[in-house]
């Protein structure tokens, strides 16, 4: 299925599945405390190899591509999400910072892998066609994503929940 791997490829490959992996148990799991954090720069530090590799992989089109732009924004949502947890004191929105940039750029590495999936199992016949199919795909992922990321967005800790009653300055609540 794999046809002319090469180093950087098969490197970019593994560690972009255990990232797919490891991104999945992350968003399944409860948020905080020494194992949240463990897997977390487990991802990272599988993003910023394979994203480095992915730089030295040419096969698809010979030259730098749109492929090789998606692994920098994702080397750049990667830094945004990681550098408010790093700083201290953390910013009063840190964890909606991290949650928003590691959100997209999990996003990012499944619109990649499904896109990788479905061009090479579908035997399309021209670039156009694998161009078309790249775009409907990650279009698609992208949607699902945006929705995702805000339906389990962190609730923010200088708004009150949805659904939370106010206290209004008169004492009543609304």
């Amino acid at each position: 299925m794999i046809e002319n791997l090469t180093l950087a490829g098969a490197i970019h490959t593994a560690l972009a599945i255990s990232g797919i992996i490891v991104g999945l148990i992350q968003f399944l799991r409860p948020k905080g405390g020494p194992i949240h954090r463990a897997r977390g720069y487990a991802f990272v530090y599988a993003m910023l190899i394979a994203d480095g590799a992915a730089m030295l992989v040419f096969q698809f089109t010979g030259r730098f591509n749109i492929f090789h732009v998606g692994a920098i924004v994702n080397l750049i949502a990667i830094v945004l999400a990681i550098i408010p947890v790093l700083r201290s004191p953390r910013p009063s929105n840190w964890k909606n910072q991290h949650y928003y940039w590691i959100s997209w750029s999990y996003v990012g590495l499944i619109a990649a892998a499904v896109t990788e999936l479905v061009v090479r199992t579908s035997h399309l016949a021209t670039r156009e066609q694998a161009w078309t199919a790249t775009a409907v795909t990650s279009a698609l992922v992208t949607v699902i994503g945006y929705v995702l990321i805000n339906r389990y967005r962190p609730v923010s800790e200088s708004q009150p929940a949805l659904g939370d009653a106010t206290i209004q300055h008169d004492g009543v609540q609304s």
